[in-house]
């Protein structure tokens, strides 16, 4: 079975008793998948998946409320979105996997949200960053943003995204959730740069929910899309949607055949577990000169002061500041930048196709 079909099979709510095939397994696990095998088929050789997403998911609910708690108790404004907010819109949020907990607050708040979460037993994780902190709990992963980006996406994704707490509504005390429309367009942003690393056939599955669940202000997205050059992803999307599932959220959208891009969602794993040549090559950085250059002159100042907490905040010790952060890339990044810088990006024409 083709796994568009096991996709179609669960979002339309029908079952099957076919069994899967090694490689078939093999792919769906690569694609993250794998919580939907139990739903549809009601196989219990498929049953252990699921059981262990049910518990995986309460861990991250119970954290989720935990950090809740923390931050209303010291008045921490703070956003949850992606994975934190789309698991609640599925049928059964078991079964939508996710990595960790993403939240963004104010940059002027990080050293308060570091201190609290230290003091409440979180592990701070080793991070070089330049858009959010790392930190562990009961091997659950949290990542405190303080920029909703990386400074070297689309300039256009960072003006409209840099004042996050005007696009998102208060839910209660100090805890905010962005706007449904500008919730799907940031995961459309977010899927775009994971599109060259790593974006498996599950970002499917978040769109339809996203648009059967919330109220999606159509004209505004289009607007937004128009303003940010996605366009060409969302009509990709939208198609996608149309040939697996036969769904159709946007009758405004051309029809067409977009076999190539379910095609190169294939090819990945929801992490980008791939050994194929286009996708390996399509992962170099589209805008990697302003990447490196904001990574060595370290121009954005919440990723300074995340470095150099108390330097960072004196723009007379900005030279020392350079000079500490100049000896790490040495010592620790030299090869890694000269493969950025002079590896060749042979994939120009499918970023055109695929609308990134």
């Amino acid at each position: 079975m083709d796994i568009t079909e096991l996709l179609k099979l669960y979002v339309n709510k029908f079952n099957t008793d076919y069994v899967f095939l090694e490689e078939e397994l093999s792919l769906i696990i690569e694609q993250s998948l794998q919580t939907l095998l139990y739903p549809v088929t009601q196989n219990k050789q498929y049953k252990k998946f699921y059981v262990s997403w049910v518990l995986k998911q309460e861990q991250f609910f119970n954290i989720q409320e935990e950090l809740t708690n923390i931050f209303n108790a010291n008045n921490i404004n703070h956003i949850y979105f992606k994975g934190s907010v789309l698991a609640g819109l599925y049928d059964d949020p078991s079964v939508r996997t996710r990595g960790d907990i993403d939240l963004y607050v104010n940059p002027n708040d990080l050293d308060k949200t570091k201190t609290l979460l230290i003091e409440n037993g979180f592990i701070l994780e080793p991070n070089d960053c330049m858009h959010h902190l790392g930190f562990k709990k009961n091997d659950i992963e949290v990542e405190v943003h303080f920029n909703m980006f990386d400074s070297a996406v689309d300039k256009t994704w960072l003006k409209m995204f840099s004042n996050p707490f005007s696009l998102a509504n208060k839910v209660n005390n100090c805890k905010y959730e962005f706007t449904p429309t500008y919730h799907l367009i940031y995961c459309i942003m977010h899927f775009a740069d994971h599109l060259r690393q790593g974006a498996g056939l599950r970002y499917l599955l978040d769109f339809i929910y996203m648009y059967k669940k919330t109220n999606i202000d159509v004209d505004l997205l289009h607007n937004l899309l128009k303003e940010c050059n996605l366009s060409r992803l969302y009509s990709n999307i939208i198609n996608a949607i149309r040939q697996i599932f036969d769904l159709d959220f946007d009758k405004s959208i051309k029809k067409e055949d977009v076999t190539f891009f379910i095609d190169y969602m294939k090819l990945y794993g929801i992490h980008g577990n791939s050994h194929n040549e286009t996708t390996m090559n399509a992962s170099r950085h589209k805008h990697k000169f302003r990447y490196v250059l904001s990574r060595i002159f370290i121009i954005d100042k919440n990723y300074r002061l995340m470095r150099f907490p108390h330097m960072g905040k004196h723009w007379y010790l900005y030279p020392i500041c350079l000079i500490c952060h100049w000896f790490y890339l040495i010592t620790h990044k030299i090869g890694a930048f000269f493969r950025l810088l002079f590896g060749k990006n042979k994939n120009k024409k499918i970023y055109k196709q695929l609308g990134i």
